[in-house]
């Protein structure tokens, strides 16, 4: 069945207009004959009419979401079949998703950016509790409401659950396969292993990287690539300008081991609203930067990041919880498909979410070296260093006006004295000879003097010695012949 303008589903709910287009399905503005309301509605795309693997994806999606109620999670209200194709009913969210925003706006300030990852994480919490794990955290899931609908400040809206996974439900993939968007894949997800609610942890640790930074992490020229990045590269550096207290709490979403991340995501949020208040207070987090730090806080050290590339950098690793010693340097690398345009963003979005696998290459996949992966923290007392010894000072001839007199050296006075001399002598020998000129015109006036003006190109016999053949050696050095 193709949806189309008109169609009506259910014998109540029409279809009006086609909001979007994904992998497995479209989704569509529809007006509920039944209540007199206009609904989202996602339905099959055309080609997966009668495909009975994309309709039990479809049934899932309907029942995890059903089970979640929560401000941040958007409302799934019904769930249908016709003609071999599937429906969902939804909430209707006026807005936009975070991945439009990134297209006008690469980077959004702190102010902006916390509540929405904070509220990203309650309503994650909420599933979790609830025994799902969504699997498939990335921008384009991430709806926006605008101000004014529910609430005078920007409201999350969770959608897309259609990857994920409920505790009692029976694994959608086969052995060696992947769900979810490579360029959000957690590293335990891309080897294979069961996700958890650390893993979506750690998607939205990509989405605040990249809201942050203006580009992903990890990029590559196929989904395997991404997700070998994943697993065995360490997180690129942040730009400076990222405030330090959020750059931490972005790595730490990002450790490659799910233990070493914030311990759930409701924890996530209380973290990220005490960020926001911390940063409205220091929004150039003096108190993370500079000296002052150590000097204020010598009973406290600030842990130190040892890097190769970057030297010792004076910048605390957690806020709450204590450093663990998985923690990688970070290095810095070009950002190929980085997010500049939205023709840049749609040749690098590998986006298997949506009903597509990709196989893994298990040979590709394999554990980081510890040995070269591991970030080594010292904490270093605030002890200040010893005053440096006064350099002395010597003094220097002082001329008219206060302007110091610079002093000459002996050897370019002589220099200058002998050429001099020099100058002299050739002026005096010069003369002499136009005298002695002179004498010599008055005593024979028939002598002329006469001067051989040198050829401008030489010329050179031809190898072949053909006659009214020569070669004449050009400017450039080549052999050009030519004819006389």
């Amino acid at each position: 069945m193709r949806p189309k303008a008109g169609l009506v589903l259910g014998e109540r709910y029409q279809l009006l207009r086609r909001l979007a287009v994904g992998g497995m399905g479209e989704v569509w503005v529809a007006a509920d004959a039944a209540l007199g309301r206009e609904v989202a509605i996602k339905v099959l795309r055309e080609e997966y009419t009668g495909e009975e693997d994309f309709l039990s994806r479809l049934r899932t999606e309907a029942r995890n979401s059903a089970a979640l109620y929560h401000p941040n999670i958007a409302q799934v209200h019904d769930y249908g079949e016709q003609d071999g194709t599937g429906f969902l009913v939804m909430e209707l969210v006026h807005g936009e998703p975070l991945a439009d925003v990134l297209e006008r706006e690469p980077t959004l300030p702190p102010r902006r950016l916390l509540p929405l990852l904070a509220q990203t994480a309650r309503g994650l919490q909420h599933a979790h509790e609830a025994g799902v794990v969504h699997r498939d955290v990335k921008p384009g899931n991430i709806l926006i409401e605008r101000p004014g609908y529910s609430s005078v400040h920007p409201v999350v809206k969770i959608t897309d659950f259609g990857v994920s996974l409920a505790a009692n439900q029976a694994p959608m993939t086969a052995t060696g396969m992947v769900m979810g968007t490579a360029q959000y894949l957690a590293p335990e997800q891309a080897m294979g292993k069961a996700a958890t609610g650390l893993s979506d942890v750690y998607a939205l640790g990509v989405v605040a990287y990249e809201a942050s930074a203006g580009r992903r992490p990890f990029t590559g020229n196929s989904p395997v690539d991404i997700a070998v990045a994943h697993v065995n590269n360490p997180v690129p550096p942040l730009p400076p300008t990222v405030h330090p207290a959020l750059a931490s709490l972005i790595g730490r979403m990002l450790e490659k081991e799910p233990e070493d991340r914030p311990s759930s995501a409701g924890a996530l949020a209380e973290e990220l609203d005490q960020l926001a208040e911390e940063i409205a207070a220091d929004p150039l987090g003096a108190r993370w930067r500079g000296p002052a730090v150590l000097a204020g806080q010598a009973s406290q050290p600030t842990p130190m990041v040892a890097s190769a590339e970057q030297g010792i950098v004076a910048q605390p690793i957690s806020r709450q919880a204590p450093q663990s010693a998985s923690h990688r340097p970070t290095t810095p690398r070009s950002a190929p498909g980085g997010r500049i345009s939205s023709p840049a963003r749609a040749t690098t979005e590998a986006s298997i979410g949506e009903g597509e696998l990709f196989h893994r290459d298990l040979a590709r996949l394999r554990p980081a070296n510890p040995a070269s992966t591991l970030r080594q923290t010292t904490a270093s007392p605030a002890v200040p260093p010893p005053p440096p010894a006064p350099a002395r000072s010597v003094p220097r001839p002082i001329a008219r006006g206060g302007v110091p007199q610079a002093k000459i050296p002996a050897a370019v006075v002589v220099v200058a004295v002998v050429a001099v001399v020099v100058l002299i002598a050739l002026l005096v020998r010069s003369r002499a000879a136009t005298d002695a000129e002179q004498v010599a015109r008055s005593v024979s006036p028939e002598v002329t003097i006469s001067t051989l003006t040198p050829v401008n190109q030489p010329l050179l016999e031809s190898e072949g010695g053909n006659s009214g053949m020569i070669t004449t050696i050009t400017s450039g050095g080549r052999v050009a012949p030519t004819t006389t």
